[in-house]
């Protein structure tokens, strides 16, 4: 009997333990009543009209300015305040009307210097006021930023692998991108040797399908230029007001005729109780003149030299080698080539080494 109650009260203590642990029940989710919708402006309002929102200017010449005036209208019961005018990169805004009343209209005027263009170009204008339905209205100022005086196939001279000894030229025209009349005043380099020539083109040279003047302009890298690399720049002046000045750049490269590969020798760290192997030079001519290499020496008696015809009159192999027993140190030399080119009698190529 006495069991039997323990067991009861045992199993009634286990049923209230495991209700304890249970969560207890939500309460009654009670309906909340919906957000009350953001109330719309009481009283008269003011209502932006752009009578205009893009302003094409179709083409233009680089350097123009363009001035560009948007109207605005009030069509709403209120002033309109323009609150701010926010232009993009490579605009500015003038001006614009502060307040516009109700049925008043008033302007914006805004401005893009085409200097820095070229091509196609969309310049965007910010408008916010106190229009509570378009806080925010975007203008646009379109155009087609072309140089007034063009130069074809492009303002650029690239001259490839001129080969010293035998002068190069390129040809330009230059023409008006509406159809205009100029003349060309002159033409002068930065810097380099160059010979110049411009002439205005005859009806059979012309360009065809283009109205205008039409000049060309010849450049030309002079059979005695020097060896180097060429990077600069051709001004010429003409009559049109709004090209006075027209810049073509010009980039390339003089290479001798005579041509040793690589331009030095270095035979780095080495030691100076053993020989050392051989560094090559190649000495290459141009096709169909014939080079002779009359004389080869080093100017330091711890380096040898010998030549190898690869072809006859037009290839050479000159191998360069350090003696053994060379004292500790750095050497230098210098390997003279003296070749019956007139314009590279003489060719020296620098020799380094440093022994331990």
């Amino acid at each position: 009997m006495t069991r039997t109650i323990v067991c009861s009260l045992a199993a009634v203590l286990v049923a209230a333990a495991a209700m304890a642990q249970q969560p207890a029940p939500a309460a009654a989710q009670q309906p909340q009543p919906p957000a009350a919708a953001e109330k719309a402006p009481e009283g008269p309002q003011p209502v932006i009209d752009m009578v205009e929102k893009i302003k094409d200017f179709g083409t233009v010449a680089k350097g123009d300015k363009i001035r560009a005036t948007f109207d605005v209208r009030n069509t709403g019961k209120a002033p309109l305040e323009i609150t701010q005018v926010r232009p993009t990169c490579g605009c500015t805004v003038a001006s614009f009307d502060r307040t516009i009343p109700p049925g008043g209209t008033g302007k914006i005027a805004a401005e893009v210097d085409t200097t820095g263009f070229s091509g196609p170009i969309s310049k965007a204008v910010l408008v916010f006021s106190n229009d509570p339905a378009t806080p925010q209205v975007n203008l646009v100022i379109k155009a087609d930023v072309r140089a007034f005086i063009e130069v074809l196939p492009r303002p650029l001279i690239i001259f490839r692998n001129v080969l010293q000894g035998e002068p190069a030229s390129e040809r330009l025209v230059l023409l008006s991108a509406d159809g205009s009349d100029f003349k060309v005043e002159s033409a002068e380099a930065s810097g380099g040797t160059y010979q110049l020539a411009y002439k205005e083109l005859g009806e059979k040279e012309r360009v065809p399908d283009r109205k205008g003047s039409q000049w060309e302009l010849t450049v030309t890298v002079p059979a005695n230029a020097p060896e180097g690399m060429l990077n600069q720049k051709i001004v010429v002046k003409t009559t049109a007001a709004k090209a006075p000045e027209v810049t073509i750049n010009v980039t390339g490269a003089v290479r001798p005729v005579v041509q040793v590969i690589p331009p030095q020798v270095n035979f780095g760290t080495v030691a100076g109780d053993a020989l050392v192997g051989q560094n090559f030079l190649v000495v290459n001519n141009r096709q169909g003149v014939e080079l002779q290499l009359s004389e080869v020496k080093v100017d330091n008696p711890n380096f040898a030299t010998e030549v190898i015809p690869l072809q006859a009159g037009q290839r050479y192999q000159v191998a360069v080698s350090m003696k053994a027993g060379v004292p500790k140190g750095a050497q230098k030399a210098t390997v003279k080539i003296s070749t019956s080119d007139p314009l590279r009698k003489l060719i020296e190529v620098p020799i380094q080494a440093v022994v331990q």
